[in-house]
């Protein structure tokens, strides 16, 4: 059989590179170093049968798997393996596809009686060289005797999900098919169903046509995009110590547990950090016994804990230590938040705070160093 037809520009020059004065056996066959270099590729995808009798209906499409554009072409549908002399039922009058275009058909045909296999064949007469010849062939099994379809499984096909919420649906399916459409409708399940929780959920899709199923695995990642949220100060009261002498002070200690936007308590000694300490007396500030003691805050190195003196000054109203700490979730959300620690006065007077006067940490404000007495020690 012969095709006669035009030749666009690029197909009447990759015809005529072949030609020349040089031997055939002197440079490359085609289909290997010439022919990887046309960037043609046509593909049969999506095949499927459905029939009455001995009169089928093929479906599928002939994809354009190169990103350029390809001029029209023939595919052919054969009774057996047109490798080992199938017969030819039809052919379908492909169009001109851009890169990577599908083109979907659908021919009527009549199969020869004992027919075992159709197979499509997408440019079936050769025309173009192409990258990739093993995917222009696809093939569907057919009953024996009546020449009804054989079912094809479905197949099933999964994507990775991420969604924002604090429980949320999520479909992992990404293009599950049926082949055939045969016996019935492709119906998919999910196993755990959801909603599902914050963080990552392992999730199996089924996909069954009513007599064969097929799995995939993927996972749904839920996260929780707003910061969470802190607690309230606890306003621990350290009793006035005459003799200056440290209270080990946790973060804990000094604040109500955090919760994230999904009302889920966070442990503020895994999930907290001492950000910095303030004072609202100097660190010479005169007290107690000892009268002066330098180095008031010891900040722990892990930041959740440090000692604090339990004292006040003498001419003061009480002493406040003002925690400053962040707070994350498990997907890095913080919110920044402070709790107080009070000494009283010797009087027994609660102090409300005057504001940093010495600080321990990260980023204290202007002027909150060394008093000029520890300074000189």
């Amino acid at each position: 059989m012969s095709l006669l037809r035009p030749l666009s520009l690029f197909a009447a020059l990759v015809t005529l590179a072949g030609c020349g004065t040089e031997a055939p056996d002197e440079g490359p066959a085609l289909g290997q170093s010439e022919a990887a270099l046309t960037g043609i590729d046509l593909g049969v995808s999506e095949l499927g049968v459905t029939c009455e009798g001995q009169v089928l209906t093929v479906t599928g499409a002939i994809r354009n798997e190169a990103p350029t554009g390809i001029d029209p072409s023939i595919a052919g549908i054969y009774a057996g393996d047109p490798a080992q002399g199938g017969t030819l039922l039809a052919t379908v009058n492909v169009p001109w596809l851009v890169g990577k275009e599908r083109y979907p058909f659908q021919a009527v045909v009549e199969v020869p009686e004992g027919t075992q296999k159709l197979f499509v064949v997408a440019d079936n007469f050769g025309f173009y060289p192409e990258d990739d010849e093993l995917n222009n062939t696809a093939s569907v099994t057919l009953a024996s005797g009546g020449g009804c379809v054989v079912n094809q499984p479905p197949v099933a096909l999964c994507k990775n999900v991420t969604v924002s919420a604090c429980a949320a649906q999520a479909s992992i399916n990404n293009g599950s098919y049926d082949v055939d459409l045969f016996p019935q409708a492709l119906s998919l399940s999910q196993s755990p169903a959801g909603p599902y929780a914050v963080g990552v959920t392992p999730v199996t899709l089924t996909v069954s046509d009513g007599m064969e199923s097929s799995t995939c695995s993927a996972s749904v990642t839920v996260t929780n995009p707003t910061a969470p949220v802190a607690g309230a100060s606890k306003d621990l009261v350290l009793p006035f110590s005459t003799g200056a002498e440290y209270k080990q002070v946790t973060l804990a200690d000094c604040a109500q547990p955090a919760t994230d936007s999904c009302g889920v308590p966070l442990d503020l000694q895994q999930s907290g950090s001492i950000v910095r300490i303030v004072s609202d007396e100097a660190e010479d500030a005169l007290s107690g016994l000892r009268l002066l003691a330098c180095r008031d805050i010891k900040l722990s190195a892990d930041r959740k804990s440090a000692q604090l003196r339990a004292e006040s000054g003498l001419l003061g109203n009480g002493r406040v230590y003002t925690m400053v700490y962040e707070v994350k979730d498990a997907f890095g959300n913080a919110t920044t938040s402070t709790c107080n620690v009070k000494v009283p006065s010797l009087q027994g007077i609660l102090s409300v705070g005057l504001g940093p006067v010495y600080c321990q940490g990260t980023a204290c404000p202007a002027g909150t160093g060394s008093g000029l007495l520890c300074s000189l020690l």
